[in-house]
């Protein structure tokens, strides 16, 4: 009978294969992982194996089931640039107020808690063509957001995203493309609430 003797790793091997576990483990979280579920791609690999649209259609379709958090709503707005009388070109004020509607000159802060792990969305009701300045920030820890618009009647579930990215701040304007709802999606990765104070300046009716 051959006697059989099994092989005795040192622990020198067994360190060397648990390193290798590790580092093989992170490469597809960074490489795999990050891009699918979270949008996520420092390498660019996510991308190029388009992996990132799987993180962009469950991010769409968990803003189809969100409603808007609103801690509090206030006319007086703080200290920004924002706080400035709207002025609007001659061209820009004859478009308002042929399509303004029941919409009015509005100048608003709200801040909107984001749950921890959750996604919140808060909508304004423009016409086309209207004119909307914008300024946002968190209290310190960066958002997932989707800037996008709903036209008005539509029931295919169809909007128009002008911007997505993860960011604690933005500020711009808009010109819209149609009339309808348009807004912004948050989604809060963290696990802890994040306050976002909007402040926007335009000719809207707040849907919230």
């Amino acid at each position: 009978m051959t006697e059989f003797n099994p092989p005795v790793h040192s622990a020198t091997s067994l360190l060397k294969a648990s390193v290798a576990a590790i580092v093989i483990a992170l490469a597809v979280l960074i490489a795999f992982v990050l891009p699918a579920e979270y949008g996520i791609d420092p390498t660019g690999i996510g991308k190029s194996l388009g992996l990132t649209q799987y993180s962009a259609v469950s991010e769409t379709a968990e803003q189809s089931n969100v409603k808007s958090n609103v801690v509090n709503v206030s006319s007086t707005p703080i200290s920004s640039s924002l706080d400035k009388p709207l002025t609007l070109s001659p061209d820009m004020l004859a478009r308002e107020e042929t399509n303004s509607g029941d919409h009015s000159a509005r100048n608003d802060r709200v801040d909107i808690e984001i749950p921890a792990g959750k996604g919140l969305e808060y909508k304004l009701l423009l016409d086309k063509h209207a004119h909307l300045e914008y300024e946002w920030q968190t209290n310190g820890s960066e958002l997932y957001f989707d800037f996008h618009g709903e036209p008005k009647g539509d029931t295919t579930g169809y909007f128009e995203s002008f911007s997505i990215t993860t960011s604690s701040n933005m500020k711009g304007s808009l010109t819209t493309p149609f009339a309808g709802s348009h807004g912004w999606y948050w989604k809060n990765r963290t696990d802890k609430p994040v306050i976002v104070t909007l402040k926007t300046k335009g000719v809207y009716t707040i849907k919230g």
